[in-house]
């Protein structure tokens, strides 16, 4: 039978995990200061060159990255959350008195909230999806309702939760 581990039949084991990495210690430092960049080939490893299809994607890859970091891709961006940040929001969701979600074009939510929504929800109407949220509790406020607000405002108060 094994007893119970304790502090007394332990002490012997720290203390010479403690002596060996003390001992072990110096040598590693002196061998990482006199470290140097190895190649591959020193490694016995040997590189290949990538199929043709690969190395096209990734030249795409690339030049988009490249494009998208140019004046014309940066402006494009900005475009693009301008668009964005316009859209009406077409449903918010409220909980505590605390928005917890909204959905504008698409929805984004706090935490799980998307685990609710089921899946079909991109092809119900706004009605429906609003008695799916009040069914799990939530407050939601809807464009007939008076809401006026756009997916930027929208976000904002989200963020700010």
């Amino acid at each position: 039978m094994i007893g119970p581990v304790t502090a007394t039949s332990v002490m012997p084991v720290r203390k010479e995990q403690t002596e060996q990495q003390t001992a072990t210690q110096a040598d590693f430092r002196l061998k990482l200061a006199n470290a140097r960049p190895v190649t591959p080939e020193e490694l016995g490893i040997e590189l290949t060159k990538g199929s043709d299809e690969f190395t096209a994607i990734l030249a795409e890859s690339n030049a988009r990255l490249e494009w998208m970091e140019s004046a014309e891709g940066k402006a494009w961006q900005a475009e693009q959350l301008a668009k964005q940040n316009a859209q009406p929001v077409e449903l918010a969701v409220y909980k505590g008195g605390q928005m917890v979600g909204f959905m504008a074009g698409g929805f984004s939510g706090l935490g799980s909230m998307g685990a609710i929504l089921p899946d079909n929800w991109g092809s119900m109407r706004t009605e429906d999806l609003k008695k799916v949220f009040q069914s799990h509790g939530f407050k939601v406020v809807t464009a007939k309702d008076g809401l006026s607000m756009n997916h930027g405002q929208a976000a904002n108060i989200l963020n700010r939760s």
